[in-house]
Parts: C-alpha cells; structure tokens; sequence
C-alpha cells in the first residue's frame, strides 16, 4: 500500500474532501457493489463494528478504533454489524502532476488496531469537527488534515522500526485519556489501562508531557472547543458544553490562560464580517 505516495509525494494533488460522521444503527447498509465506490476513502469506527462483503462473502471486520482504506471503484456492500456504531468517514480524490489518479491500493487495507497510533486517532476525530461545517477555514483544515493522515498511516506501514511517540510504559493509557477525554474518568482509569499505579502514571506523563495528565485534557478541550468557535461557528457556550465544561465562567478563564486571549475574541478573529 502507498507505493505511489511514496515515488509521488512531492506532486501530489488532493482534492473534493468531504467528510461523513455519526452514528448507525445495526442494519444499515450502503451498496457499491454494482456501479463501485465513486472516491478513495478511509473509514475509522471510534466504538462499534462494520462488516465489508464482496461477492456475498464476508472480508473484513472493522472494529473498535480501527481505520481501513476503501478503494475508489472498488465494488463491496458495507454493513453495519453492531447495536450501534460510531464512525468517521473521509472521502477523497489523489491525481499526480499529470492529472493521472493515484491509486493508494487496489484492495480495501485495514490498519490493525494495534497499529492504530494515538495520532491517527486524533486526526480522525479532527476529522469529525469539519463534518459540518462548508467555510473556507474548514476546507483548508481538511486538506491539511488529509496529509497528516497519509503521513501517518505512511509512517505505519513502511517505518521498519515503527514506535509509538509516547513511552511504552503509559501508551495504552494516554490513548484512554485522548479518546475519552470529554468523559470525567479519574486517573485512577488511566493508570489501569496502562496497569501502573496511579503515581506512577502521573509521574511518567508528567516527565513525558511537562503538565498533570487532568490539566492535559483540560487543554485538549480547549483545543477542541477553539475549533468549534472558529470553524464550525459554535456559540462560546455551545462550544463550552461540546467540549465537556459545565461552567461558562471557569470556561472562559482557562480557555484565555491556554490561548492568550478570550473565547469571544477567537470568534470575533475568525468570523468578523
């Protein structure tokens, strides 16, 4: 996979992004088999499972925090295979400098879930943020967004020694705290995950990160809801309530401590007529 990313990547030309996120409920289906897939896409289930057949048989499962790459033209009936699934979806168009299409793989590529690094997870949900929104400063960010995402999933299938950017000892439980971190979970969760104890925990991702692992989420909120504000056009208290901060007042304080400047002010910045 991504051989032609590789030999081509300086003239690469990506484009018609858009961006498809929620949630199905077991059952649903969407049918390429006969016409095929109209655009490449990678496909992440944050929580639940979808099923791919080809030729009435069944291929592939993805599942909790997994992330596959579909093909364009490729023919296939995708099924949702659990109570309730929680997905991102980005499609894409890739041509080289010749206007010829780049083709990242014939066969639908699965990146195995213990290949899935914290980033890939992080740009999927980034993802997630622009599914709504059509203005300028969305289109650009997804276009960013699908360039870190190729450099990661590149990374992860031709980096021959390839290693988590965290230390191994806390990897599994800053991944719990990144994917959940608009839950209130207690550390003690965290340190579990990464089956250390809780001092241990908060000292090596103190010595990894340089702040306490709750400021840590606290500022990933706060990047979230600087996203909500300036691409999605969110209220300063919708963005507050989106981001999992109950407190409007407490909100706007630590969000200008983080950023520089004021909730308000980031929505003047980016949305003044």
């Amino acid at each position: 996979m991504l051989e032609d990313v590789r030999r081509l990547a300086d003239d690469l030309h990506i484009f018609d992004i858009s961006v498809v996120a929620g949630v199905r409920a077991c059952g649903k289906t969407i049918d390429y088999k006969y016409c095929g897939r109209r655009s490449n896409g990678f496909l992440f289930v944050l929580d639940g499972e979808v099923t791919i057949f080809e030729d009435e048989r069944k291929t592939i499962v993805i599942s909790n925090d997994e992330l596959a790459f579909l093909p364009k033209y490729k023919k296939y009936r995708l099924e949702y295979t659990a109570p309730s699934t929680t997905f991102v979806v980005v499609n894409f168009d890739m041509r080289d400098k010749n206007n010829d299409d780049v083709v990242l793989s014939k066969e639908i590529v699965l990146v195995e879930k213990d290949d899935v690094t914290h980033r890939i997870a992080k740009i999927m949900n980034k993802f997630e943020l622009c599914s709504t929104s059509k203005t300028t400063e969305t289109t650009l960010r997804k276009k960013e967004l699908m360039y870190r995402l190729l450099a990661a999933v590149y990374a992860q299938n031709f980096s021959l020694a390839t290693r988590s950017e965290i230390s191994e000892q806390i990897a599994d439980g800053v991944y719990l705290l990144e994917k959940t971190y608009l839950e209130n979970l207690p550390i003690t969760q965290y340190a579990a995950a990464s089956h250390v104890s809780v001092n241990t925990f908060r000292n090596a991702f103190q010595k990894e990160f340089g702040t306490p692992p709750l400021k840590y989420r606290n500022r990933l909120r706060i990047e979230r809801a600087k996203e909500l504000i300036s691409e999605c056009g969110f209220s300063v208290s919708e963005a507050a309530y989106a981001s999992g901060f109950e407190n409007i007042g407490y909100f706007c304080r630590y969000y200008r401590q983080v950023t520089g400047e004021t909730p308000g002010e980031t929505k003047r910045k980016y949305h003044a007529k």
